[in-house]
């Protein structure tokens, strides 16, 4: 495990530049500002990532006392890490495999292929990245690696309602000329429809941890988020100073799940309450489960979304390529803090006082970290607009 400080800027200004520590507080550049720890609760106090096993989960009849125990395995670690791996999941890894594949047969186009694809050509942000396009931490060169990100599909849902969907809800994918990349879209399909139907049970677990029923969520992810973005991250050759795989941040949406090739690559890293930077220990077949900010929404910071990135570097370092599964309610969903976790020890982080819809939510965060982006922060809304707004799947008049 990586135990390097996140500590990058220790003056008693607000940093400007890369994302740093500032009188105990972390600064990232998406505009987020986090204590390493949260205000309540012991979040942050882990130094390894916990594995679970999903057995009784995935189990035709779980034994009550297994899925009992489950459930308070993934409280613990959603409190103190927001991170975990699981294991005995039921995804049949060729699908994996396959689209491991499918990553390489794309990335290995020409540049001038891929740039067909671009995501500046989608105004929801799905499409092709190419090498420092995004610089989070806003180092001299910026992230390296290459992305390729697409979007849930109404019509490829075995549960979808295709049509039904609001028009406004769809987000309109970039897909690669067969003839140039055949395999991508298949096993991409492929392995959406996999994780997405893992997450349909997990977030049952997940509504049983925060003390709700498993039925919670079910109506608020009719239309669920369901994106993949492909990533292949080279090895960093330049200094810390002027590159990195992805910077420090936070996810998005419910909860992200990650598959990598090799899977004992040690780029991916979580930062800790000590400030010490933290890599999953992964065995083969495993996956990488991490909350996003949607959850610590509904948490009150309860349930923690940890702030990681990935530096693909060292003397061993090879490339890295991903498939982050991003999992969240739809996007229509109004979502506000439940009120179990708000008490005089824990009042309501300010930034949770306005409840607020994924779309809106989404599309703050993705016009800030585009700034290029012919959408990007200032330039169009991203409010939902009037009269689309939904709670338990239902329309509620006057919003």
């Amino acid at each position: 495990m990586s135990t390097e400080t996140a500590t990058l800027a220790t003056t008693k200004r607000k940093p400007t530049g890369r994302a740093g520590i500032v009188d105990g507080k972390l600064y990232l550049s998406q505009g987020i500002v986090r204590n390493l720890a949260p205000a309540h609760g012991n979040g942050g106090e882990f130094d390894s990532i916990p594995v679970i096993d999903l057995s009784a989960m995935i189990s035709p009849n779980p034994d009550p006392i297994a899925l009992e125990k489950l459930v308070a395995e993934i409280k613990d670690a959603c409190m103190r890490v927001g991170f975990f791996v699981i294991k005995n999941h039921g995804i049949d890894w060729s699908i994996v495999e396959e689209t491991f594949a499918a990553l390489e047969e794309f990335f290995g186009l020409p540049m001038e292929t891929k740039m067909l694809y671009h995501q500046s050509k989608s105004p929801s942000f799905m499409g092709y990245e190419e090498p420092y396009y995004t610089n989070v931490d806003r180092l001299k060169k910026g992230d390296l690696k290459e992305s390729m990100t697409t979007a849930y599909d109404p019509w490829t849902d075995e549960l979808g309602i295709g049509d039904e969907v609001p028009k406004l809800m769809i987000r309109e994918n970039l897909w690669p000329n067969p003839k140039d990349a055949p395999k991508f879209r298949p096993a991409i399909e492929g392995y959406r429809a996999a994780c997405l139907s893992l997450m349909r049970k997990l977030i049952k677990i997940l509504a049983l941890a925060m003390g709700e029923k498993e039925t919670y969520f079910d109506k608020k992810i009719t239309y669920p988020i369901a994106g993949i973005r492909a990533l292949y991250y080279p090895p960093q050759t330049a200094s810390p100073d002027e590159e990195t795989g992805l910077g420090a941040h936070t996810d998005v949406q419910m909860m992200t799940m990650i598959a990598q090739n090799p899977y004992n690559a040690q780029s991916l890293q979580v930062l800790n309450a000590k400030g010490e930077w933290i890599s999953p220990q992964l065995e083969p077949e495993t996956f990488v489960v991490n909350l996003g900010d949607m959850v610590a929404r509904l948490t009150n910071d309860t349930f923690v979304s940890t702030v990681h990135r990935v530096c693909n570097s060292g003397d061993n370092a090879t490339g890295r390529y991903s498939i982050p599964f991003f999992f969240g309610l739809s996007n229509d969903e109004l979502v506000s803090t439940l009120p179990q976790f708000i008490t005089e020890e824990a009042p309501l982080n300010e930034n949770y006082k306005d409840a607020v819809t994924g779309y809106e939510h989404y599309n703050k965060r993705m016009r800030i970290a585009h700034h290029d982006h012919p959408t990007a922060d200032g330039k169009t809304s991203a409010a939902l607009p009037y009269g689309m707004t939904k709670i338990d799947g239902v329309l509620v008049p006057g919003i």
